[in-house]
C-alpha cells in the first residue's frame, strides 16, 4: 500500500505548481470577499480529484497491467485510491483552516466549514471511484454528472424531509458525516467487487 501511495504522489508531482497557483488564486478571491468558505469549499473538494487524476494517468500508461505481476493485491490497488483521496482531503482541510483564520474567520467557523466540506468531498469521492473503476475515466465523467445531480437532489430531499436547513453549516454537518461514511463504506465494497472481476 505504501509503495502504491508513493507511486501516486510521484505521478502528482508534476502538477504541484499548478495546484499551488490555483490555491493562491482562490485565497486571493477569498481574501477580497472576506470569507474563507469559498477557499475551503473549492480546495477541499479539489482534493477529491487527486485520486481521479492518478487513475487517469495510470489508465493512459496501462500501469495496472504491469502491477498485477508485482506483489500487489487487487484489494490494495483498489483501496489505495481511497487512502490517497482521504489523505489529500485531510491535508487540504488543514490548509483551509489556516487560510480561513488568516482571512479573519473564527476558529469555530473555520473548523465547521472545513468539516462540512470534507464530508461532502468524501461523499462525492465514494460515488465517483466505483464509476471510474467500472467505466474508465472518460465514460465515468458523463455518468458522474448524472450521479452528482441525483446525490445533491437526494441530500436536499432528505434535508427537507427532516427539516434540516442546509444553508446553515450546522445543518449540513448534522447529516453529512453519517451519509458520507455510509457511502464510503458501500463504495469501497463495490470497488473491491469490481476489481476482483476486472481484466487488465
Amino acid at each position: 500500500m505504501k509503495a502504491l501511495l508513493i507511486k501516486d504522489l510521484l505521478s502528482l508531482k508534476g502538477q504541484a505548481k499548478s495546484l499551488l497557483l490555483v490555491l493562491a488564486v482562490w485565497f486571493a478571491i477569498s481574501l477580497m470577499n472576506g470569507s474563507g468558505l469559498f477557499f475551503t469549499a473549492l480546495s477541499v473538494i479539489y482534493g477529491m480529484l487527486l485520486p481521479l487524476t492518478t487513475l487517469s494517468i495510470d489508465e493512459k500508461c496501462r500501469v495496472e497491467r504491469y502491477m498485477m505481476s508485482m506483489p500487489v493485491t487487487r484489494a490494495q490497488l483498489a483501496l489505495s485510491r481511497y487512502v490517497l483521496g482521504l489523505l489529500g482531503l485531510l491535508a487540504l482541510c488543514v490548509l483551509s483552516v489556516g487560510a480561513s483564520l488568516a482571512i479573519g474567520d473564527s476558529l469555530k467557523e473555520a473548523l465547521g466549514a472545513s468539516a462540512a466540506c470534507f464530508c461532502l468531498a468524501v461523499l462525492l469521492l465514494g460515488v465517483t471511484l466505483p464509476l471510474v473503476y467500472k467505466f474508465g475515466t472518460d465514460k465515468a465523467r458523463v455518468v458522474s454528472i448524472v450521479v452528482y445531480m441525483v446525490t445533491f437532489l437526494a441530500v436536499g430531499f432528505i434535508a427537507a424531509r427532516f427539516g434540516i436547513e442546509l444553508d446553515d453549516l450546522s445543518g449540513a454537518f448534522f447529516i453529512l458525516p453519517f451519509l458520507s461514511l455510509a457511502v464510503l463504506a458501500a463504495s469501497a465494497a463495490v470497488s473491491l467487487g469490481i476489481y476482483r472481476r476486472r481484466e487488465f
